[in-house]
Order: C-alpha cells, then structure tokens, then sequence
C-alpha cells in the first residue's frame, strides 16, 4: 500500500457564483479556470440543473461531477439559497436567492466527498454567520471558507460504516466515531480491507460484508475486490498509520474546529493563527499545563487572562477531549477537571 500523499489537496479551487436579479454572477475565483471558463461553466450547467425548485432553510444540494471548460478538471457543484429581502425580482425576495459553490478538482474521487463537502458548507456558513446573500459580498470571508475545503486531502480511498448502515468517506479519523468501522480501498491489490476498532460480534461481521458486498457492486471493476477483515486492534493501527490516516492531534482538532457551528469565527481565526511552535498561544499552554499537572482550572479566570471568551474556551476543550488530545478531562461549572 502507498503512503498517503498528505500534500495532495481533493480541491484546486473554488468558484462562488450568485444568482443575482440580472441573472449568475462570479464573485470568487481561486481556480486554474479563467474568469470567462468560469462563467461559462456556471452558464452550462445551471441552464442543464435548473433553479425553479425552492430550497428548504439549511439545505444544500449537490450536482457532479461536471466538465469544466478546461481539462483535466471537473466540478462538483453546491447549491443552496441565502435570504435576499432587497431583491427587486420577487420570486427571489420571496424564496431567497441561488448560491453555488463550484468545488474544482482533477479526482476522481470527488464524488465520494460529496455528503462531507455538503456537511462542511452547512457548519461553514453558520460558523461565518451567513444567512443574507449580502454576508457573502466579503472576499475575506470567502477565502476562509475556500481554505476550509482545502483541509480534505486524498491519497488513498477511505471510507467508514455509518451508525445507518451507509458506507462514507472521510478525509480525517478526528470526523468520524471512535467505533466506526473504516474501509480502506487498495487499488492496486485490489482489495478491501475493513478495520474494526471494536472486537466485533459474528453477526456484526455478516452485516459489515452484506454491506460491503453492496458497496463493491457500485465500484469499477468491484466483483475483483477481496475483503479481508482486521478485528487485530495492533494490526489496524499499523494499517492506518502506514495509510496516513492516523494524522497529528492538532490536524484533528482543527478539522472540528473548523466544522464546528459554536464558536465565533473571529476568535477562531485568531487561535488557528498562532504558531503551532507557541502551542496555540498562552490558551493552549495554561490548558495544556492544568492537563499535564491534573489540577482544577477555572475557566473563567482563564478567560480573563487569555482574552478567548468562555463560550469558545469551554468548545475548544470540548472538541479536544473528543479528539482524544485531552481524554480523562471533563468540564464541570465552568472548572476544568481530571479523571
């Protein structure tokens, strides 16, 4: 099996356009498409898709992927609609007004990223506080969330057995539970192996190969594939670390961040650009001291000093703990404490 390539990024760009009232507009452009390729792409395939079904609140619907007016790349598109009460047209005033992100990308694998993509734009846009089509006119905002696609990288194809019985991928162990089991797709072995993280009963493994059997039919070339099972939890930890799976807690951690819909962006902005050398600031240090010596630490007092507030210190914690960075710790009363 090869290494992961952690370089390798699933996204070579993003394209925002809107659907204003004289008709789609590109207000953002990071890819290798000219402005004029990316407007006719946005022309092609909105014309193909439609924009005559209303949108509910929150949802996003996705297309692809779709052929770009430059090869090699393809798009995946996410559609969904902002609040646009000053609309002069009033089917928009009344039903909101069409966004599309154009996801660029040479992979083949963009499509098996799709429910995660859609997932990272719903969280993205509440953490940055979009609900109007004028919150998006903000090229700072929009770079951030350019930047938070670009965190899903490839290299091996990875996927987990969801709580509903449907087989995803993933881009980081941090997103998915701690329990899941997790398919690794070797291509040129051609082979499947399931890593389960917990010793799995008999009738868990029958129902884990129904479901990939299933999986293997909607594959190229899939009836060729060859399951093996790891229920060896040292085994399975050799296969993720050698897939590059098992990635730095700090990459972890800033994948939950990012996704995360309770905290400000602002101050979360301000935590993800200190030096990872300076341990995240004196924030990380004080925590990671009264982690260190288990000892009680107020958080309160903690805000005051650090100038992070309450809210986001208490997340942070949270989202570490869950991370496994700080497990044995829990938040009592605004007191951070230690098993």
């Amino acid at each position: 099996m090869k290494e992961r390539d952690r370089t390798k990024a699933l996204t070579d760009g993003l394209i925002v356009t809107v659907f204003e009232d004289e008709g789609p507009t590109n207000i953002y452009n990071s890819s290798p498409l000219a402005d004029d390729e990316a407007f006719t792409m946005a022309i092609k395939t909105l014309t193909a898709i439609g924009t005559s079904t209303p949108f509910h609140p929150g949802e996003v619907r996705a297309y692809g992927p779709i052929p770009t007016p430059k090869e090699p790349y393809i798009s995946e598109a996410f559609m969904f609609s902002l609040s646009a009460k000053d609309s002069m047209d009033n089917r928009i005033a009344q039903f909101g007004r069409m966004i599309f992100f154009w996801v660029i990308t040479t992979s083949n694998s963009i499509s098996k990223y799709t429910e995660f993509l859609k997932l990272m734009i719903k969280r993205t846009l509440r953490v940055y506080n979009i609900v109007s089509d004028k919150d998006l006119y903000d090229e700072e905002i929009l770079k951030k969330i350019d930047q938070n696609i670009q965190i899903i990288d490839t290299g091996i194809d990875a996927y987990y057995l969801t709580e509903a019985n449907t087989i995803e991928a993933f881009g980081n162990l941090s997103m998915i539970p701690d329990t899941a089991p997790i398919l690794l797709v070797v291509s040129e072995k051609t082979q499947i192996q399931v890593i389960f993280r917990d010793q799995p009963t008999p009738l868990v493994k029958t129902k884990v190969r129904a479901r990939v059997d299933e999986f293997k039919k909607r594959m190229p070339r899939g009836n060729l594939y060859r399951l093996e099972m790891v229920t060896d939890p040292i085994i399975g930890r050799q296969l993720l670390a050698k897939s590059g799976l098992e990635t730095q807690s700090d990459l972890g951690l800033q994948y939950r961040l990012r996704l995360s819909g309770k905290l400000d962006f602002e101050e979360l902005d301000q935590f993800l650009s200190l030096p990872v050398k300076k341990i995240r600031g004196l924030l990380a240090k004080r925590i990671l001291t009264a982690f260190n010596n288990k000892s009680d630490l107020d958080l309160t007092l903690l805000s005051s000093e650090v100038g992070f507030s309450l809210k986001f210190i208490e997340e942070v914690i949270n989202l570490a703990i869950q991370t496994n960075v700080m497990s044995g710790s829990k938040i009592e009363s605004g007191i951070l404490k230690f098993d």
